[in-house]
Formats: C-alpha cells, structure tokens, sequence
C-alpha cells in the first residue's frame, strides 16, 4: 500500500546556497531537504511558497526576497520583470553567472578521474548577442511563455538580441504573424531569414524590411529564406547555429585546439551544416562529417572536396564506418550520444573531441568512454548564452 504524499507547506524560509543547472537556486528547508526557487541568487534568504514536493526535494515559488544576496542586480529587460521564461539569470551578477556555471561543469565532471576543467571563457557581451532565436505566436502575439506556463507573453523588443535580429522581430510581430512557432537568423551581412509554421499572405511584404531577405511560411517561399550565417556556412531560420557569434568563435577556437592540427582522418558526427568542418578542413584534416539531414546548402570546404558528407542517424552511420580514424569530433543534441559510444570506441582514435550544451550527459558519455580505454584530460566551458544557465564544453579525451 503507498503511503499518501505530505501536502505542500504554505510556505517556507530559505538561505539560498546555489545554483542548479537548470537555473533554480537552491536551498534547505527546516528539515534539511533541497528545494529550488527560480529567480533566487545565491546568499539570498527569501520566502517561497512550495508547488511540489516529494520525500527527497521540493520545487517552489519565490514570494519574497527577505536579504538579497550582494551577487542580486536589477534586472534591465522588463519582459524579465514581467515573469518572461527565455532567461533565467537577469538578476544575478555576471561575475556570480560564470562562477555558478564553472561549480556546475565541475561538479558534473567529478568522477573523471585526472580531468582539469579550465576557467569558463567569456567571450559573448552581456546582452545584444544573439543572432538566433525563436518564440511563440498565440492570437497574432509573439512572444515568449510566462515561466512555469504555456501563457504568451507579448515581446516585440529583446535585449538578448542583436539589435540588426531585433528590429527583424519587431517588423515581423507588428505584422500579425500566423499562430504557431517563428524563428528568425541574421547572417554575417545584416540580412535575416524569417520561419513561420504555416502559409502567412503577409510574408513578402516583409522581404526588404528590417534587413529581412526571405521568409519561409509553411512550405511557401518568399525571397531567399536561406542565408549566409557566418561566411561558408548556410542556413535557414529553422536550422540550427550556435546562438551567439562571438560565442561560437571561442567554442571553435577551443574545439580545433583540443583537437590539434592534421594530417590525419577524421571523423565528425553531429556535423550540422558545417560549422566546425570549415576549420578542421583549414587544419589539415581529412574529414567524413555525418549528420541526420544534409544541409541547406552546401558549405565553402564540401564544395571544394575537402570534405566526405555522409547523411544519416549517428547510430547508423558510425555502426556501418570502417577505420582507421585518427581522432572523432561529437557535437551531440543535449540527449547525448550514448547510442554510439560504442562504435566510437571500436573505431580506436587516439583523440576524441565531445562538444557538449549538457554537462550531465557529457558526464555519462566521457565515463563510458574512460571504460573503454580513454582518459578525459582537459574540460574547457565556453559561455556562449549569457543571463541563461547554458554552457558548452569541449572535452578532450585521449587513448590510453
């Protein structure tokens, strides 16, 4: 017979301790049990009310702020104030954000014995970052969820974006787009590539405002909605890329040099549209970069025949490879690549490279790795998504 659950308490008093990876803060109760708390700062003592609670943890709302923590800002962006969910960490220090996001690479990482985890790079500014993103359309509102909720609430500016993206989202919301997801990219010239889920009369209006080139809506073009992102590597609105320019250069600059130059043969799962292949091609390397779907348009290094594009799940393709591979470069979604770890494995590179947006799952992989016979060295977390609880990291790991 089960034993019925403790109902919430009304509300409890914590002293903030943390923050989890998943942006909470956290704290203990009376009785000593974990409980996050959004919107809290490590130092803070504050009041919440408890929305879930198990034996184990808890889970509440902040309802007062009873000593803030000398880490606590004010938040700039008033959608923030407002309750928007797209950031987490408004209100803590910059300097407390990289401090929190080291503790949460370092602690996942633990049990990888003889790893060093190096500073957490800084390369993004603190807002007008972001060169991709995308939000919710509910009754011809764009917006982003109320935290906690599936409520819209309405934002035709964003502080998080670069401003080039942010004049793009205000031309699109002031237009009434159709109900469903949008999803905007700038390329490195100005222009932005525009996605809406479903056909929009309205779309090519928009082509040649707001720095606007092409809008897909539902499977009907409108100018040229696929661009150039960075130079060499194309996209759509709907493909992925990494969200931050800046960003993404350090995180190159980390993967190429925990990888090393060729000669050599190399094998690149997760390879997306090309946005390591373009180095590694530079490097010296002879690559054969997988992906599940082929890219939008071919990159600067396959068009010159430095580069073997094989299409296809991970799984599949590295199961049916034959080696030798010198080294393995992996930039997984944030499930991981457990599947393939494997066939990694079997394919004996001296070197593999794990570009990881989870700390957790790369934890996972990197110890089956290690008892496979390779030993995680160097840990490099790259913050690419300031005033959020993201962060990458590029894990070397080398044959033993």
């Amino acid at each position: 017979m089960s034993r019925a659950k403790r109902p919430p308490a009304a509300s409890v008093e914590l002293a903030i301790t943390a923050l989890a990876a998943g942006g909470d803060g956290v704290g203990r109760d009376e009785r000593g049990r974990v409980t996050f708390v959004p919107r809290t700062c490590p130092g803070d003592v504050v009041r919440a009310r408890v929305v879930h609670a198990t034996k184990s943890f808890a889970r509440a709302r902040l309802v007062e702020v009873l000593a803030a923590a000398p880490e606590r800002v004010d938040p700039p962006c008033p959608h923030f104030v407002r309750g928007c969910g797209g950031c987490q960490w408004q209100h803590v220090a910059r300097s407390a954000q990289l401090a929190a996001k080291h503790a949460i690479v370092c602690n996942a990482l633990r049990k990888l014995a003889g790893l060093t985890v190096h500073p957490v790079d800084d390369p993004a500014p603190a807002y007008h970052w972001r060169r991709r993103a995308r939000f919710h359309i509910a009754g011809g509102t764009v917006g982003l969820y109320v935290e906690g909720s599936h409520e819209v609430l309405p934002i035709d500016h964003c502080p998080q974006l670069e401003p080039a993206l942010d004049r793009a989202l205000a031309a699109v919301a002031a237009a009434s787009p159709p109900d469903g997801e949008l999803a905007l990219v700038l390329g490195h010239r100005g222009d932005v590539a525009v996605g809406v889920q479903r056909p929009w009369r309205s779309a090519g209006r928009l082509v040649g405002t707001a720095g606007i080139r092409g809008v897909l809506a539902g499977d009907d073009v409108h100018g040229e909605p696929v661009i150039e992102v960075e130079p060499g590597l194309w996209g759509g609105p709907w493909d992925f890329a990494q969200a931050s320019a800046a960003g993404n250069a350090r995180l190159i600059e980390r993967t190429r040099a925990a990888l090393g130059r060729g000669p050599g043969r190399l094998l690149e799962l997760y390879a997306g549209a090309g946005n390591f292949t373009r180095a590694f091609v530079e490097d010296g390397w002879r690559v054969v970069a997988s992906d599940v779907v082929a890219p939008a348009r071919a990159s600067s290094a396959e068009t010159s025949g430095a580069v073997e594009r094989v299409v296809g799940p991970a799984g599949d393709v590295v199961a049916a490879l034959a080696g030798p591979f010198d080294a393995v470069v992996l930039d997984p979604p944030r499930a991981g690549a457990a599947e393939i770890i494997e066939h990694v494995a079997r394919l004996a590179p001296r070197r593999i490279v794990y570009v990881s947006c989870d700390p957790a799952t790369l934890a996972r992989d990197a110890m089956r790795l290690a008892e496979r016979g390779y030993r995680a060295d160097d840990a490099w977390p790259v913050d690419l998504m300031p005033q959020t609880s993201h962060i990458e990291v590029v894990l070397r790991l080398t044959s033993a």
